[in-house]
């Protein structure tokens, strides 16, 4: 039976000193990994519009900006915006060209647009081609839709009011309802003072006519008294 242990040690022993093949496997993939990353850029467009809350008949400017996240410059890029709902009038051109937009810089193209009417559009996203590097084939990538709502200078005005409204309170205010709340309290609790300051007028009228009466009962005993004697 010893001669049978020593060769089971011998054995683990002799398996721990060779080289691990998964191990081997796992660096090979990875510098295989290595070898075919390329170098490319990738861009990302975004949609912006300068005012917060864009009135009916005013232009307000809309900027698209093009950022390059990649690792190399990214060429002969094409930004073609989509046509905007017919109540929008544009000036402006929809699209540009840039040859070339180097790694971690970005492009703006701007243009401007009024709405005629007041509501909530969506405005379908911009489109960009580029060449993400040599020898590559074209890319395309576009922006999120863009929800564009247009004010009256009632519904503005309204919700500046309630941004200050909002503010003053500490942030416990900011919506309509909660100033309909606010009016609603407010009003029970002034006719709860105005009916409680009624009750006391009336309540002081009464004694003051008794007091006026008790005095006069007063004055006329007195006179009484006074003939008496």
């Amino acid at each position: 039976m010893k001669w049978q242990h020593l060769a089971l040690l011998l054995l683990l022993v002799s398996a721990a000193a060779l080289p691990s093949r998964a191990d081997d496997d796992v660096e090979i993939e990875d510098e295989e990994d290595d070898e075919d990353e390329v170098e490319r850029a990738v861009l990302l467009v975004r949609r912006s519009v300068a005012d917060e809350r864009p009135l009916e008949g005013k232009q307000t400017t809309v900027t698209i900006s093009i950022y390059n996240a990649g690792k190399t410059a990214a060429t002969d890029v094409k930004l073609d915006d989509r046509p905007w709902p017919e109540s929008f009038a544009v000036e402006g051109s929809l699209s540009a060209s840039f040859d070339r937009i180097p790694e971690g810089a970005s492009v703006q193209h701007s243009y401007k647009v009024a709405s005629k009417e007041a509501g909530f559009f969506q405005v379908p996203p911009s489109l960009v081609t580029y060449t993400p590097g040599e020898d590559e084939e074209r890319q395309s990538v576009s922006s999120p839709i863009l929800p564009f709502r247009t004010f009256t200078i009632t519904e503005s005005l309204a919700a500046k009011a309630l941004e200050l409204g909002s503010t003053l309170t500490g942030g416990n205010f900011n919506t309509v309802s909660d100033w309909k709340r606010v009016g609603i309290i407010v009003g029970v609790l002034g006719a709860a003072a105005f009916a409680y300051r009624s009750y006391n007028t009336v309540s002081e009228s009464n004694r003051n006519r008794k007091r006026a009466a008790a005095l006069r009962e007063l004055g006329a005993l007195e006179k009484e008294d006074v003939k008496t004697k």
